[in-house]
């Protein structure tokens, strides 16, 4: 199943400002832009009627991502407003084009996306230094995520260092061990990054029987 990243998904948005015959068509798809609303004319003046997207949140259940998105279509009104009604008509009607547009590759099935079912439209006039009107709506588009874990972009190799130790269940990093016998004599003292050889008695030499009262030879 195809996994869409956040770039991929944006494509799949500005495609629809390239197609859609009222957004202009043109090789630099200026009627569309995708930013926070203080972005936008601060680069380049965009051109109108225009689709202004904006990435809310992403979050994610289980395999599933999902990205929500507020949209916008708005164009210019005449200074007399003679044209006004002209524009909100219209610009719903992008509104609606837009969901139809997302439903049908949803319904293709092919790059394994869900779209919201219901959205709220709510008009605006005379927004923003240009004072455009239109219509704007919150939408989401889900996709299925999959089991990426065999190709994380990550060197194989241990999740911690070699100077880490696990304590009680939690990692501990460089620090200094003391080996004390019964009376809290202090015997030998180590870093947890060092190296250590540790001597293996092999036997006992003496067999202890039942008439034997003490250990005479010590252990070697």
């Amino acid at each position: 199943m195809t996994v869409l990243t956040l770039n991929q998904t944006i494509e799949l948005l500005k495609r629809f400002a390239y197609l859609h015959m009222a957004l202009g068509r043109n090789e630099n798809n200026d009627h569309f832009f995708y930013g926070d609303s203080w972005e936008l004319g601060a680069s380049t003046s965009p051109k109108f009627a225009l689709m202004h997207l904006v990435l809310d949140s992403t979050t994610k259940e289980g395999n599933l991502i999902t990205r929500n998105f507020k949209v916008e279509f708005s164009d210019l009104v005449n200074k007399d407003e003679n044209n006004e009604l002209h524009v909100q008509s219209d610009t719903e009607q992008m509104c609606f084009d837009l969901l139809i547009y997302l439903g049908n590759i949803q319904d293709d099935g092919d790059l394994g996306i869900t779209i919201s079912k219901t959205s709220n439209l709510q008009p605006f006039t005379e927004e923003g230094d240009d004072e455009r009107t239109g219509w704007g709506f919150d939408f989401s588009i889900t996709g299925h995520v999959g089991n990426l874990s065999c190709a994380l972009p990550i060197v194989p190799g241990n999740y911690f260092e070699n100077n880490y130790i696990f304590v009680g269940g939690a990692s501990a990093g460089s620090f200094t061990v003391e080996i004390k016998d019964q009376d809290g004599n202090v015997l030998q003292t180590f870093t947890t990054s060092g190296e250590y050889v540790v001597e293996v008695l092999n036997r006992v030499r003496d067999t202890i029987t039942a008439n034997t009262a003490t250990i005479i030879d010590p252990i070697v």
